[in-house]
């Protein structure tokens, strides 16, 4: 789900219309930067993994949420779908792995399919705080330079992008 237009507009104590269509687009770059730069997917969806051969794998698109299928084709060159009993998904750490209780045979350059859902059924408060620091900002500064004085995107926000990121040293 996406961030709500009222929520953001609220936040920064924004009580007109005339600037929907902007902050419309400065929230849809916010969570497009913020999804990339954290590795987090702020929206449920479909993901596919390839992998080369069994071996315990981390999912590159969190928060994980279902596990469809793992398929792959045998070494008659048959196409399988793994039994759900032969791996399952190791949740105690921040980054779900993927383990596999059994490594059949697999056809010569194949690969092996794995097909999940990822993605925020409701955005964490902050990832929401994020995106409405990174609208504030460009909202009140469209230029890259400012006649007075040239300011970095606050601290507060880098810190929370550093937390909510997957590669945090914080998680």
């Amino acid at each position: 789900m996406s961030l709500p237009l009222t929520t953001i507009k609220s936040a920064l104590k924004i009580d007109f219309d005339v600037d929907d269509r902007e902050l419309t687009r400065l929230r849809e770059a916010a969570l497009s930067l913020l999804e990339r730069k954290t590795r987090l997917k702020f929206e449920p969806a479909t993901q596919t993994l390839r992998l080369a051969k069994w071996q315990d794998t981390m999912f590159p698109v969190v928060p994980y949420l279902s596990l469809y299928s793992v398929t792959y084709t045998d070494g008659a060159g048959a196409a399988q779908t793994m039994p759900a009993t032969d791996y399952w998904v190791d949740l105690t750490d921040a980054v779900p792995v993927l383990r596999f209780l059994e490594q059949p045979a697999l056809d010569e350059g194949t690969m092996i399919v794995v097909t999940y859902t990822a993605g925020y059924a409701d955005l964490p408060a902050d990832v929401t705080h994020a995106v409405i620091s990174l609208v504030g900002h460009w909202y009140n500064n469209p230029e890259a330079t400012a006649p007075i004085a040239l300011q970095t995107v606050p601290l507060g926000l880098e810190y929370l992008i550093s937390h909510i990121s997957t590669a945090s040293p914080i998680r």
